[in-house]
C-alpha cells in the first residue's frame, strides 16, 4: 500500500492485481538484479542474504516472551526450562541469522521475481520452525503439535490443538503464552513486510518481496513512494491502532499481559486467547472494545490513512469498504433474530455482532458457542469464512474486493447474453478493471475452490462429518481457526491425526500467501534458466 502527500487529493481505487502498480520512475537495475530478472539460475545466496536479515529480526523478536517469563513466572521446573527455551532459542536465530547476513548480505538487493516468491514462502516456513522451538523445549507439544500451532500463529489463523485433555491453554507458563500470541501480531502484518521496512537498502528487490507476500493490495493513482517508506507506513498505523486497544482494554480492566494478547490476537486477525473461553472470559464492555478493533482489522489499512487525514467521504466511497459492512451489517441482523438462549435485546445483538465481525474479519474469536445456533446462521457463518476482510487488511478468506470482481464478471457474461456484441467492460469504483486483472482474479478463485476441496477430501478420509470437513478446511484455509461440528469454537484441533495436521497446516500457508506465491514454486519454469 502507498498514500500520497494529504496536498493532492487521492482517489482510492481497489485493487486486485498487485500490491503497487509499477514505478513511474522504476529503479535502475544492477547488472545482477538485470540478470536474474532475465531468466539466469535462482540466486541461492541472495535468498540466503535476506533470510539472514529476516532471522536477525525474528531472534530479536524471541528476546520479547524471555523479558515476560523473567517477569511473571515463577522457577518451577516447567518455567525455568521456559527461560532456557527462549533463551537458547534467540541466540541460535541471531547466531545463524548473523552467519548468513555477514555471508551474504551484500547479495540482499539482487533479486528477480523467482527469488522474491522463495524468500517469502521460505521466510514463513523457516520462521514457524524457529519459532515452535520454544514450545517443544519445554516439552508441551510433540513436533507435529508445535509446527500446527505455530503455523497457525504465523497465518493468523487461531486453529489451536490445546484445550485437549492435559493441554489447558491456562497451564502453559506466561513466556509462552505471551509468545503464542505475539506470532499472530507478527504475522498479521507480515513478516516479510517488517522486514522491507527496517531494511531501506533492499530497493526493488523490496518491492519484489511485497509482491510476492501480498499479490493483493492497493493501488493510487500518485507516484508510490519509497518502498520501505510504504512498509513503515504501515506499521504505523498498526502500531497505532494497537497501542489504541491496549489503552482501551486496560481502562476497561484488563491486566497489562491479557490486554497485550488480545490486541496481539485482535489487530492481527489471529483469534488466540490466553483463556480457554476466549473473550466469553470478559465482560460485555471489553467486548465491544474488541469488536470495534477486529472491524478495523479487517478494512484497507489505505482506508485508515484516509480517516487519519479526516476524508471519511473517501472511505464511504470505497466500493469494497461499502459491501464489508453491508455483508456484515445483514449478516449480524439475521443473528440478531434467531440467536437462541438470550433474553435481552441488547445481549442478542452483542452476540450476533460479535461472531459475525470475528468470522467475518476472520479473527476467530469466540463469545458463545454459535455451532448450537439455528441452521441458517451456522451456514452463514461458514459463507462469511470464504469472503474474508477486505484487500490490503490483516484479514484471511477470498477478499471481499475479489468477490466483487466476481459478481461483475457474471453480470458481464449475463449482459452478453442478450446483448453479444456490446463492449460492457468491468468497473471497480469508476476505473476499469484490466483484462488480466481480471483473469488473474478468476484463477485465483479456482485455486482457492480447489484446495478447499482438496482440505475437506483429507478430512472426510480421515473420518470426519462432512460439517466437521467442510468447515475444516474453509477455516484453515480462511485463516479463520474455529469451524463447525469436531472443530467448533469451544472444541480444539488436537484430535486431528498427523497427516491431517500437516494438511490444514499447507492449507493455513496458502491462505495467508494467497496461493500463487506457493503454487509458483512448485510450477518448472520456476527452475528453469
Amino acid at each position: 500500500m502507498s498514500w500520497r502527500s494529504p496536498a493532492v487529493p487521492p482517489r482510492y481505487v481497489p485493487a486486485i492485481s498487485r500490491w503497487c502498480s509499477p514505478c513511474p520512475k522504476p529503479f535502475p537495475p544492477s547488472r545482477s538484479c538485470s540478470r536474474i530478472a532475465s531468466g539466469g539460475d535462482m540466486n541461492w545466496r541472495a535468498i540466503c542474504g535476506i533470510l539472514g536479515y529476516l532471522w536477525l529480526i525474528l531472534g530479536g523478536c524471541l528476546l520479547a516472551p524471555l523479558v515476560v517469563a523473567l517477569a511473571y513466572d515463577s522457577r518451577s521446573s516447567l518455567e525455568t526450562t521456559e527461560i532456557v527455551a527462549f533463551s537458547v532459542t534467540p541466540v541460535a536465530c541471531l547466531l545463524a541469522g548473523w552467519w548468513l547476513q555477514h555471508s551474504f548480505g551484500h547479495l540482499a538487493g539482487s533479486i528477480g521475481r523467482r527469488e522474491g516468491f522463495a524468500v517469502v514462502s521460505f521466510a514463513w516456513l523457516t520462521a514457524v520452525l524457529l519459532g515452535m522451538l520454544p514450545f517443544v523445549i519445554c516439552g508441551v507439544m510433540n513436533i507435529h503439535d508445535a509446527f500446527f500451532e505455530t503455523m497457525s500463529g504465523f497465518t493468523t489463523t487461531g486453529a489451536t490443538i490445546l484445550g485437549a485433555p492435559g493441554v489447558a491453554i491456562e497451564s502453559l507458563p506466561h513466556g509462552l503464552q505471551f509468545w503464542r500470541c505475539m506470532t499472530q501480531w507478527l504475522g498479521g502484518m507480515g513478516i516479510v513486510v517488517l522486514s522491507v521496512a527496517l531494511l531501506s537498502f533492499l530497493g526493488v528487490g523490496g518491492y519484489r518481496l511485497l509482491k510476492a507476500e501480498t499479490p493483493g493490495g492497493v493501488v493510487f493513482e500518485k507516484e508510490r513512494p519509497r518502498i520501505s517508506e510504504m512498509a513503515k507506513q504501515l506499521w504505523r498505523l498498526y502500531l497505532m491502532l494497537s497501542l489504541a486497544q491496549l489503552l482501551l482494554l486496560m481502562l476497561a480492566g484488563m491486566t497489562f499481559f491479557d490486554a497485550c494478547c488480545h490486541t496481539f490476537t485482535t489487530m492481527s486477525t489471529g483469534g488466540f486467547s490466553p483463556h480457554t473461553e476466549s473473550l466469553a472470559f470478559f465482560s460485555p464492555g471489553v467486548q465491544w472494545i474488541v469488536i470495534v478493533f477486529m472491524f478495523l482489522a479487517g478494512m484497507n489499512f489505505a482506508l485508515h490513512a484516509q480517516l487519519l487525514r479526516r476524508r471519511p467521504a473517501a472511505v464511504l466511497a470505497n466500493p469494497e469498504f461499502r459491501l464489508y459492512l453491508v455483508i456484515i451489517m445483514v449478516v449480524a441482523l439475521v443473528g440478531v433474530a434467531v440467536v437462541p438462549g438470550v433474553d435481552s435485546l441488547g445481549g442478542r445483538i452483542r452476540h450476533s455482532l460479535f461472531q459475525v465481525v470475528s468470522i467475518g474479519t476472520t479473527t476467530g474469536y469466540a463469545t458463545a458457542d454459535f455451532d448450537t445456533w439455528p441452521e441458517i446462521m451456522r451456514w452463514l457463518l461458514v459463507l462469511l469464512m470464504f469472503s474474508g476482510g477486505c484487500m490490503g487488511s490483516t484479514g484471511g478468506g477470498m477478499k471481499v474486493a475479489r468477490l466483487l470482481v466476481f459478481a461483475k464478471v457474471v453480470s458481464q457474461q449475463v449482459h452478453r447474453l442478450v446483448y453479444p456484441h456490446a463492449v460492457r467492460p468491468i468497473r471497480i469504483g469508476g476505473r476499469v478493471m484490466e483484462a488480466g486483472i481480471v483473469s488473474n482474479i478468476l484463477a485465483f478463485g479456482v485455486l482457492y475452490l480447489l484446495a478447499f476441496a482438496c482440505g475437506t477430501s483429507v478430512m472426510a478420509a480421515a473420518g470426519y462429518d462432512l460439517v466437521s470437513s467442510l468447515s475444516a478446511a474453509a477455516a484453515a484455509l480462511g485463516n479463520i481457526g474455529p469451524g463447525l461440528g469436531a472443530v467448533g469454537p469451544m472444541a480444539h484441533w488436537g484430535h486431528l491425526p498427523v497427516v491431517a495436521k500437516w494438511v490444514m497446516s499447507l492449507l493455513m500457508l496458502l491462505g495467508r500467501l494467497e496461493i500463487f506465491s506457493v503454487v509458483v514454486l512448485f510450477s518448472s519454469w520456476a527452475w528453469k534458466k
